[in-house]
């Protein structure tokens, strides 16, 4: 099945500490755009400290809506606001992609059946064997599509 959609927990899967676009990043973007690959986000961040960052760093415009924890009264980890951002997407779960770069979203949304991407390269073996896939790089990704 082809690549439907994907929802991003943020801000480790897209942003770095000084709030700069993961490297590689902009291009992967552009990819999944091209495919007509519909993307969503997952936020334990308010709207208003999200939203600036995401303009500011030109992310915005790549995705559909963000779903905001406390405004789901959810924690980031709960598979319910994932299998919502697919509904919203109206993608087949199956070619719904999940990334994250934190351990508990990776175990509660894998053990709920959607397959998970663990983005970053700190991460110990036996989290990155959990993972369906793992980016260590988004330019890495880039080419595994090209």
């Amino acid at each position: 099945m082809r690549l439907q959609g994907a929802v991003f927990d943020v801000p480790d899967t897209l942003l770095d500490r000084e709030g700069r676009p993961l490297t590689g990043l902009m291009p992967f973007l552009s990819l999944l755009r091209m495919e007509g690959v519909l993307l969503y986000l997952v936020s334990e961040e308010e709207r208003r400290a999200l939203q600036p960052k995401l303009e500011a760093a030109g992310l915005a415009a790549y995705f559909r809506g963000v779903l905001y924890t406390g405004e789901q009264g959810r924690g980031i980890e709960d598979p319910e606001l994932y299998e919502k951002c697919v509904r919203r997407l109206g993608t087949a779960r199956p070619a719904t992609l999940v990334f994250t770069a934190r351990e508990k979203v990776l175990r509660c949304v894998r053990e709920a059946g959607f397959q998970v991407v663990l983005v970053g390269k700190e991460h110990p073996e036996e989290l990155r064997a959990l993972a369906d896939e793992v980016v260590d790089s988004y330019e890495d990704m880039t080419k595994k599509m090209c």
